[in-house]
């Protein structure tokens, strides 16, 4: 007997956000029940090959913004061979150009939409972005559901008017297998930082923390394209807050992040803008206690097991961080365990593909 088929629309298959990355695992989860194929409106890396090696199919259309109306033609011209009977799209332009280009098909496939995104500081996004949450209104009748990662980002699309009867929050998965406590860890007080150099990853408010914690015996590591003393604004707050290379590493991009889990003793995130941060989930199935800003769904990841304070409020953070050194190492222990077990009865993958699959055979 054949397996379903599933399409994937997906505005980038190239980069290394939580929409792409809970894509690709969610093939490699679901790879005997269903067969994929992908259609990135942009690219695809192969950052992805593992996924993209399950495919039966892929494709990369090289949108670049001005070209819009030939990706629509050739994203309507691949559904129209294909003719699949459900579409997953990912994020804000794959779900707007995929329901523009099935307009007027006699053969109509489902449309589910995939938000990953928060809308808590619209006025920072780009204007392609603005413009696709404009026509997202229009749009949103015409399809059969959505898929929000993050409660707190359903609840803002509907206040702006992105609203759906069929909606579902699916939180994004981990491996259990792939993050996994360290035992063995012998450097306490190692605080780990993991987010590319961007605005809403909160960079001046992580660089004010690590400034009033400078003279404490506290280790901090930092990852994330563009956290290097090559990026000129990174060096301009590295010297603002006269900060030592001893206490502060700056690692730049890596590519094994469960090793960097494994390489440190809680997770700092200072973001001001957050959707579903999956690096809270992958901390937090590595056995590590969080220290988050107030964003997002954070709250409801991160619970009592580690520290919420404020965005943009370093002294906050700074304070978290410090009560949470100071804890004995049995206390440390029990929070530990306690943020390993979370992350397995809500955020493995197995769980995460189980309510995806239920949502796609509602459609069939």
């Amino acid at each position: 007997m054949s397996k379903p088929l599933m399409v994937h629309v997906i505005t980038n298959f190239a980069g290394a956000g939580g929409g792409e990355m809970m894509l690709s695992r969610l093939i490699i989860q679901t790879q005997d029940q269903y067969e994929h194929i992908v259609i990135a409106i942009m690219g695809i890396s192969d950052i992805y090959q593992e996924a993209l090696n399950i495919c039966k199919e892929s494709y990369a259309l090289d949108w670049n913004g001005i070209n819009s109306f030939v990706v629509v033609a050739k994203l309507r011209k691949l559904i129209k061979k294909i003719a699949p009977q459900t579409i997953q799209c990912w994020m804000y332009h794959a779900n707007v150009f995929t329901s523009l280009s099935v307009l007027g098909l006699k053969q109509r496939p489902s449309i589910i939409w995939g938000i990953h995104h928060s809308l808590a500081s619209l006025k920072e996004e780009s204007i392609a972005t603005k413009i696709s949450l404009s026509l997202s209104k229009l749009l949103v009748k015409n399809i059969e559901g959505i898929i929000y990662c993050a409660y707190s980002s359903e609840i803002q699309h509907e206040e702006y008017g992105i609203a759906h009867k069929n909606s579902h929050v699916i939180a994004n998965g981990v491996f259990l297998d792939k993050f996994q406590p360290n035992a063995q860890l012998n450097q306490p007080n190692v605080i780990g930082f993991a987010g590319r150099y961007h605005t809403a990853k909160g960079y001046p408010y992580l660089f004010e923390t690590m400034g009033l914690l400078k003279d404490e015996n506290i280790i901090f590591k930092i990852a994330g394209g563009g956290a290097s003393l090559e990026n000129s604004e990174v060096k301009a707050l590295f010297e603002q807050y006269q900060l030592d290379p001893q206490k502060v590493h700056l690692l730049d991009q890596i590519s094994d992040m469960p090793a960097f889990y494994q390489s440190i003793d809680a997770f700092l995130m200072t973001s001001i803008t957050e959707g579903f941060p999956n690096v809270l989930v992958e901390a937090m199935a590595s056995g590590l206690p969080c220290i988050s800003t107030d964003v997002g769904d954070a709250k409801y990841i991160v619970q009592d097991l580690g520290s919420i304070v404020p965005p943009r409020n370093a002294q906050a953070l700074a304070d978290a961080i410090l009560a949470y050194v100071n804890k004995t190492k049995a206390e440390k222990q029990v929070l530990k365990q306690a943020t390993r077990e979370r992350v397995e009865q809500n955020f493995s993958i197995a769980t995460v593909s189980r309510q995806y699959m239920q949502v796609w055979s509602q459609q069939a």
